[in-house]
């Protein structure tokens, strides 16, 4: 994970809890100070405001409809088939980004469900 990744209330681990990035946070990071900071593996727990597409193998977002999570190659492809990311979306903040870039708005994710 590098700091050119995060954006404020990007989800990462904090001596292994999950946590918002802040701006303190976000300044331990970009200080070199963030030893304590790990990217949060993306797992179905986290895709609880998608919709698991069984015969395709993806999860899809009501407000991307035309680009979908594939679990298995963890990538972001667009309508059922093209890959759409060269990089793998493999972390919670890398789906979160994602996510702002094509709708303008953050991604609801529940933090507080896993506290």
């Amino acid at each position: 994970m590098f700091a050119n990744e995060l954006r404020l209330g990007n989800i990462l681990l904090e001596a292994g809890k999950p946590v918002a990035l802040d701006a303190p946070r976000l300044i331990s990071i970009l200080s070199g100070d963030g030893k304590e900071y790990a990217p949060m593996p993306l797992t179905e727990e986290w895709l609880s405001g998608a919709t698991y597409n069984p015969l395709e193998h993806e999860f899809t977002f009501p407000q991307l409809s035309q680009w979908a999570l594939d679990p298995e190659y963890k990538e972001i492809v667009f309508n059922g088939g093209y890959i759409a990311t060269s990089a793998p979306v493999e972390f919670v903040h890398q789906l979160q980004n994602f996510f702002f870039v094509m709708t303008g708005e953050e991604l609801p994710l529940p933090l507080e469900s896993f506290q």
